[in-house]
């Protein structure tokens, strides 16, 4: 039986890009190839859920990104996020600032109740009219070092965060993500995220939560070591986390924010 090709890193806002590649094995058939590009076409998903890059991890690669930037490791800082003015701007689409400013190390790790240690590296995306994605962030953490000639390294939790026109369409990113998973066998499980109904994915990948709330959607992806075996509890918490730093979201008229019947 053919091997599955691997998720969209940052479950749904990575998916459908050419940094996808990275999340496909390069050793199958040419019918490996056709299988995981039709994968691909039918998910261009959050971000975030994650997420595209090699197998389970949480962003939004499915467009060009606006900048990018990595720093050296980092211990377990605690220091609170501080919102971004630039970000911000009045009627600019925003998140209300990038990651290092909503989504430090430290607060990372409080969600997660472990601590991370290793690099990081930070994406602000650009706008995508086709599917009405507004900006995105995909925020990494537990990058090693990389090494020449060897694969790139994985992080040990990835975050992906999007913003869309209409709560109608992040719902729908979402669903395609759940769908997604189903199809390359992983499995399903409700997951609550503050008032918002998430989904718990495994079996494809890393441990991976989507959820859908107003505009937004995350996507949050850890490395099973940090987390409680058969537990959604750090997931969710961490995923309640990002949902919180970007409550102050810019650039979405009101009737957008409301979520659809249905999506929590």
């Amino acid at each position: 039986m053919a091997s599955r090709s691997a998720p969209p890193a940052g479950g749904i806002d990575r998916a459908g890009s050419a940094h996808s590649a990275r999340g496909v094995s390069r050793a199958g058939s040419a019918h490996r190839a056709r299988g995981a590009l039709a994968v691909l076409a039918g998910v261009l998903l959050l971000g975030g859920c994650t997420q595209a890059k090699a197998p389970g991890t949480g962003g939004d690669a499915s467009s060009t990104s606006a900048s990018a930037s990595t720093s050296a490791p980092s211990s377990a800082s605690t220091s609170a996020a501080r919102p971004s003015a630039t970000a911000t701007a009045k009627g600019e689409p925003s998140l209300g600032g990038r990651c290092e400013d909503l989504l430090s190390v430290g607060a990372v790790n409080i969600a997660l109740r472990r601590t991370v240690i290793g690099r990081t590296a930070f994406v602000l995306g650009v706008a995508e009219p086709d599917i009405g994605r507004l900006t995105y962030l995909n925020c990494r953490y537990g990058l090693s070092a990389p090494v020449k000639g060897k694969p790139a390294p994985q992080p040990q939790v990835e975050i992906g965060v999007s913003l869309y026109e209409s709560a109608a369409q992040a719902a729908r990113r979402v669903q395609a993500t759940v769908e997604n998973y189903r199809l390359n066998g992983a499995g399903d499980r409700p997951a609550r995220v503050g008032s918002a109904r998430g989904t718990m994915l495994s079996g494809y990948g890393l441990p991976t939560l989507v959820v859908a709330d107003g505009p937004r959607t995350v996507a949050v992806t850890v490395t099973p070591k940090l987390l409680t075996p058969g537990s959604t509890a750090e997931l969710a918490s961490l995923a309640k986390a990002v949902l919180d730093a970007t409550a102050g979201y810019t650039g979405v008229g009101p009737a957008a924010s409301a979520s659809p019947s249905g999506t929590g």
